[in-house]
């Protein structure tokens, strides 16, 4: 008698992680293989690596968009510099895709920022204020910094994982719409980066240029980014330092009558050493360089401008960036054991007037992401984070769209959306740049408490927690009187077109303790979130309808998969039973449904637990309209038929 019989299959192997087993479901038919045929051709190419290229590849992988060729002109991933901070949304996203393991563990949170100011009395800098890094509702109210090179490696190999990768060594040097194929309309052309005469040109349904502010693809949409640059020079090291600064190990805002610096702690690196960025304003004689005339308002050409910035930063040595460093952070002592990367550059905020190019018949098929499309300064670490949002707004787009779950037009909305955030994005890192190249005092016009509240006030928008789509295909404003108009939204309120705040719940079925947003995994489909009312748990039989509707009458329209359900209810279980509930609930969403345990759901939503409300949290995480439980399922359905194709 044998006394161990595996009959485990391919379909339920417990070795693999669910959250690679998260396709969507496919209704258009399967893409032909890149090479079947006398041209190479690709469902989506994707130019550029970086964090908003890497992020659109993964996150179609994930969604099961397996016809994608991703290239990237670089033969191998960032080692230096580059970005280094990841804001609490981004965080969260990453959670979402069980990616933040690493991050969280390894990387430097910063949970707290020190600014320092003048002394009163001329002898240095003294220590003004401590604040909250992150000053809105968080899943994790801290940013973290871990180098760029990490994060493209952890989401490298994810690719990997699900059966992706990255074609290094590949320079695109153009594009254009063929006339004629209405399926594979967008040629892109090539070359190996080094050996030019070996090129080749491939077709797809949609490019996605990620592929930094010298963007090709952006180029052959005849687009540019526009906006100003200011006189300010910056350098910006990543150092192993010695220091008797008490505050090393926090980010700072640093005034001084020497100049400015921001202090970013950094992860550790071997043993003992720990990396520190520090970014520095330049003193006045590189600053306002005499021989060199100033490029704003500059009457001069555009490339004479670009030809005198960069005569302006080649002034900028590592030496001279590491004595200002120590000029401003008097009278304490920093010395630079090691410098693993520096650089400097110009101040500048600029941002394309468009993200989408349609084709002939009016599809959005070239999009381009991340620098491509929008560049700023570093200090209010964004650079990394909207780059990966925009990807993260992109990419379900694009897999709904080729696996026929919903219209071409459902594109539309990736540059409604992500162009206002870009415009936001460029007004306060405006602000926030000149405030901070500016010098703190009464004869300079700016004081220590101005500078702290600009910092504060545009928490929601950096940490990206206070991020509000526009109203739109995917954006119902209307509240219908489910949330007080008053309230707050960076609070966590559920408002339409704000990230679902993370809240602790208990679940039904085993009374496991959750984050919802675990439940809520970024894996493509729509959730609709039935909050039922107080009054569900004296008389159960009453909302039997309504949780028919939102659990399957509501979800089977549409393809198979492409909708849950998340069932909450007010308070603690108590006598409650899965035989209080229709059996399509368990059958169809045994573990999505919660009890308010915590007290946390209603109360952060600002929800009237006497009345409760239904919601629709789109795939990205964004609540795409509410509605209250009377006439829920008619709306809810004629909401999820505006951006869905029924079966």
């Amino acid at each position: 008698m044998p006394v161990f019989v595996e009959q485990a299959n391919d379909e339920r192997d417990s070795r693999v992680n669910p959250a690679h087993l998260t396709s969507l479901p496919r209704v258009s038919a399967p893409p032909p293989a890149p090479h079947d045929g006398d041209v190479e051709r690709y469902e989506v190419v994707v130019v550029g690596s970086g964090p908003a290229g890497i992020m659109t590849s993964v996150l179609l992988a994930r969604y099961g968009t397996t016809s994608v060729l991703t290239v990237d002109s670089k033969s191998d991933q960032v080692h230096a510099g580059q970005a280094d901070g990841l804001q609490p949304r981004t965080l969260e996203v990453l959670q979402s895709l069980d990616l933040a393991h690493e991050v969280l563990t390894q990387g430097c949170q910063m949970h707290e920022v020190g600014f320092w100011n003048p002394r009163a009395d001329g002898a240095g800098i003294e220590r003004t204020a401590f604040v909250p890094d992150v000053s809105v509702p968080a899943r994790y109210p801290h940013e973290v910094t871990i180098h760029q090179g990490r994060i493209e490696r952890i989401m490298n190999e994810d690719l990997r994982r699900n059966g992706g990768g990255v074609q290094r060594g590949w320079t695109v040097t153009g594009w254009a719409f063929v006339a004629g194929d209405a399926e594979w309309p967008v040629e892109v052309s090539m070359r190996r980066t080094d050996a030019e005469s070996e090129t080749k040109s491939v077709r797809c349904k949609f490019l996605v240029g990620a592929d930094g502010a010298h963007s090709t693809v952006r180029a052959g949409m005849g687009l540019e980014l526009v906006g100003d640059h200011t006189d300010h020079v910056w350098g910006v090291m990543d150092s192993v330092v010695s220091t008797t600064f008490p505050d090393i190990r926090k980010r700072c805002a640093i005034h001084s009558p020497e100049g400015s610096i921001m202090i970013i702690p950094r992860e550790r690196v071997s043993g003992k050493q720990v990396l520190t960025r520090i970014y520095c304003q330049m003193e006045d004689d590189v600053e306002q360089d005499p021989t060199i005339a100033p490029t704003t308002s500059d009457p001069t050409p555009l490339e004479s401008q670009k030809a005198k910035a960069k005569q302006r930063r080649s002034k900028i040595t590592l030496e001279r960036i590491t004595e200002q460093t120590k000029k401003v952070l008097a009278p304490y002592d920093i010395s630079f054991a090691s410098v693993d990367w520096w650089a400097a550059y110009q101040i500048g905020q600029r941002a394309t007037p468009a993200f989408s190019t349609r084709d002939a018949s009016g599809v959005a098929r070239v999009h381009i992401a991340g620098d491509a499309c929008h560049t700023h300064s570093p200090k209010a670490g964004q650079g990394m984070n909207v780059s990966m949002m925009d990807a993260f707004n992109l990419s379900w787009k694009l897999s709904h769209v080729l696996a026929g779950l919903a219209p071409p037009s459902l594109l539309d909305t990736y540059e409604h959306e992500r162009l206002d955030i870009a415009r936001q994005l460029i007004a306060f890192d405006t602000k926030f740049s000149s405030m901070f190249s500016g010098k703190i005092g009464d004869a300079h016009g700016l004081s220590h408490d101005a500078f702290v509240a600009v910092f504060r006030t545009g928490g929601g928008f950096t940490s990206g927690c206070g991020v509000e789509y526009v109203p739109g295909a995917l954006v119902d404003a209307d509240t219908r009187g489910v949330v007080p108009a008053a309230a707050v939204r960076e609070d966590g309120v559920l408002w339409p077109g704000r990230r679902l705040m993370n809240v602790r719940t208990k679940r039904f079925a085993d009374a496991n303790p959750r984050a919802l947003h675990d439940d809520f995994a970024s894996t493509g489909v729509y959730r609709v979130l039935l909050l039922l009312p107080a009054s569900f748990r004296a008389d159960p039989a009453a909302f039997a309808p309504l949780l028919q509707a939102c659990a399957a009458t509501v979800p089977l329209r549409f393809p198979d998969g492409v909708v849950e359900t998340a069932v909450v209810f007010p308070g603690e279980r108590g006598a409650l039973e899965w035989t209080d509930f229709p059996a399509v609930v368990k059958e169809r969403g045994e573990w999505m449904v919660f009890g308010d345990h915590y007290g946390e759901v209603y109360k952060t939503f600002e929800v009237d637990e006497a009345k409760g409300a239904v919601a629709v949290v789109r795939p990205d995480g964004y609540v795409g309209m509410v509605a209250p439980l009377e006439g829920a399922e008619a709306l809810v359905g004629r909401w999820l038929g505006g951006v869905l194709v029924g079966k």
